[in-house]
């Protein structure tokens, strides 16, 4: 009997979560979204194609000067040259304000390197915007930095599949059906601020960090590849802000709000293979039980009107803990005001940073994946 009133409390929960936030597109959907394309890939389908297929050329090139002139042993490719708007999908529960600038966001954490590489553009223009990003992601356990108690094994105060955790419940997908959803269907709205405006329990810092895109509107952040928990599938979120600065501290405080609020996800191959290496291998639910993007709640509406919510992803090498390269472009549209929901800031202390290098003055930010950080047997959250 308890665990069935857990179950319904946590499906009432979840049915709350999403009505607050990802309602239904309206009834002119299809034919909006089609006409918004058409109209979008005769203005920026071939510029977004040559900028795709550039970036895929340098990510070869580099790739081949690492391997001697030797292909790369796997890469995937959207092949896609639709220019249109990168669907809007909700921050989750564990968006951090005012974290550090910085590049690579590593820290400490053990991981397969990841080199992520994302090309911004505005979608009324076709031209490059720059913006800054904040990144955020699990680490390979499942983990979220400053949620290290709330995450990770156990669920506690969170609900399933909006990111609380590693727990042993979990629900169907909200839909699956991505022709049905417009691009802000996924969107928060101020409603849904007491679900994901959650209170920090910890001043950790890893795998959180925001950066500046270069004026051609590029960017490339050193991380490590994610890791799983209950209910969701391995993802990356971000959030792009045109407006901002670089306190005192080397946090990042935005000065105008922000655009754009998303999720990357990854091909399933590549994490399972991800998935039986070291220290992925330590992630408290089994592979085999993992989420797959088909049954993400979320991959729906990141990939909503047709667009790619998955990286193109490169192997730098045979084996998959030599590195992966990934590549994805977000079309903004600079006239929408994305939801912040949150209200924590990031605390720790800086002089301790600074001294250990992990701060803006000592932050690495060489252009080759060697920066990131490499699998190793350390201890790990």
């Amino acid at each position: 009997m308890v665990a069935l009133t857990v179950l319904a409390v946590a499906a009432a929960t979840l049915v709350n979560y999403v009505a607050a936030h990802a309602g239904p597109a309206p009834s002119t959907w299809r034919r909006d979204n089609l006409a918004t394309r058409d109209d979008l890939e005769k203005r920026c389908g071939a510029e977004l194609y040559a900028r795709r297929l550039k970036r895929s050329l340098d990510v070869t090139e580099g790739v081949l000067a690492r391997r001697g002139g030797v292909l790369p042993p796997r890469q995937t490719s959207s092949n896609d040259s639709t220019c249109f708007v990168t669907p809007e999908v909700t921050q989750g529960p564990y968006h951090i304000l005012g974290e550090i600038v910085r590049q690579n966001i590593t820290e400490d954490q053990p991981g397969i390197p990841l080199e992520v590489n994302i090309d911004f553009f505005d979608i009324t223009t076709c031209e490059p915007i720059q913006v800054w990003v904040d990144s955020w992601h699990a680490n390979a356990t499942g983990y979220y930095a400053g949620y290290v108690a709330q995450t990770g094994g156990v669920v506690i105060g969170g609900f399933p599949g909006g990111g609380g955790g590693n727990g042993t419940m979990s629900l169907p997908p909200v839909s699956t059906a991505t022709e049905s959803l417009g691009p802000y269907s996924g969107a928060d709205d101020p409603s849904a601020a007491a679900m994901l405006n959650t209170v920090t329990g910890d001043n950790s810092t890893f795998l959180r960090g925001v950066w500046q895109t270069d004026t051609d509107g590029h960017i490339t952040v050193y991380s490590i590849y994610p890791g799983w928990y209950t209910g969701r599938s391995i993802h990356y979120h971000i959030k792009a802000y045109p407006e901002g600065e670089i306190a005192d501290n080397g946090t990042f405080i935005a000065t105008g709000g922000a655009v754009h609020t998303g999720q990357f996800f990854f091909d399933n191959e590549t994490s399972a293979a991800a998935a039986a290496a070291y220290p992925y291998t330590e992630n408290a639910i089994d592979w085999e039980d993992a989420t797959t993007n088909e049954e993400d709640m979320w991959y729906p509406y990141q990939a909503a009107t047709g667009y790619n919510a998955m990286m193109d992803i490169t192997w730098v090498g045979e084996d998959i803990t030599d590195g992966l390269i990934g590549t994805i472009a977000v079309g903004l549209n600079l006239t929408y005001a994305s939801p912040e929901l949150s209200t924590q800031y990031a605390e720790f202390d800086v002089e301790g940073y600074y001294e250990s290098s992990m701060l803006p003055s000592a932050s690495p930010t060489e252009s080759s994946l060697s920066a990131s950080a490499t699998c190793s047997e350390s201890e790990f959250v």
